[in-house]
């Protein structure tokens, strides 16, 4: 089943997955280069600015793991592949993804910086600090990026899988809810309960969060540990779904 389980199910994932990354990669490199020789055709003379299109990256990578879960669940199913299978083989698809596409996502950024000047994100946030010039100025500060844009493409991709997992297992009417819910209190009631602690307090929060993610170690750990919690999370719902959306009956056992 061990053999069965990566030469197959594996396999049929990372078919999707990267043929999906590549097309995103191919649109995103391409934008860039249309957009450069349009600027460039339209005043000659003037520097051209694109930032941060590594971020592209990033969102798909949560969005793909919020649609993980559904169909590769039926297809489990149907072939007898237990859950847990399902579940560490999906684990293992999303973390191949990051690794393998945040550094062609950053190759593309530095063909890019060929005929643009494209800073990546991680350069903007802490290029002044660690005194680069640019973003691939320096090995050791473009590692530290690469780290962390692949830790941050983790955390992402294994939040969505969670949410992924919640929202097929859940009601109809509580999916409603938590999607009106969860942006609400992320936009709207978080930065109004921090609006309401007292000035002094206010400062105190905001010159620790900032002390603190003003090194790039500490946000490359929050979010490997982010990754960690919310793949245990997807857990719970996980060995419990069930195919109540599907009407076909399935006699595979739970892992």
């Amino acid at each position: 089943m061990t053999s069965s389980l990566w030469k197959g199910l594996y396999r049929f994932q990372m078919q999707n997955i990267l043929k999906s990354a590549g097309i995103m990669v191919a649109i995103v490199f391409l934008v860039q280069v249309v957009f450069g020789v349009i600027l460039i055709a339209a005043d000659p003379g003037e520097p051209i600015y694109s930032n941060a299109q590594e971020s592209s990256s990033v969102i798909f990578c949560f969005v793909l793991g919020c649609c993980m879960w559904k169909e590769s669940f039926h297809l489990s199913m149907a072939t007898g592949v237990t859950r847990r299978g399902l579940f560490v083989c999906t684990l293992a698809s999303l973390l191949t993804l990051c690794v393998v596409l945040v550094p062609v996502e950053l190759l593309v950024s530095l063909l890019v910086n060929s005929f643009l000047n494209a800073p990546t994100l991680f350069f903007l946030i802490y290029g002044q600090s660690a005194d680069v010039a640019s973003s691939f100025s320096s090995a050791g500060f473009a590692a530290q990026g690469l780290l962390l844009q692949i830790a941050g493409s983790l955390a992402l991709a294994y939040s969505g899988f969670f949410l992924g997992v919640v929202f097929y297992v859940i009601p109809k009417w509580l999916r409603v809810v938590l999607a009106i819910l969860i942006p609400v209190t992320l936009f709207a009631g978080l930065p109004s309960l921090v609006l309401l602690l007292p000035p002094a307090q206010m400062e105190a929060l905001g010159q620790t969060l900032l002390h603190f993610f003003s090194a790039p170690g500490n946000v490359t750990l929050v979010c490997f540990c982010a990754a960690v919690l919310f793949a245990l999370l997807a857990w719970i719902p996980a060995h419990r779904a069930s195919l109540m959306r599907n009407p076909q009956p399935s006699t595979a056992t739970s892992g």
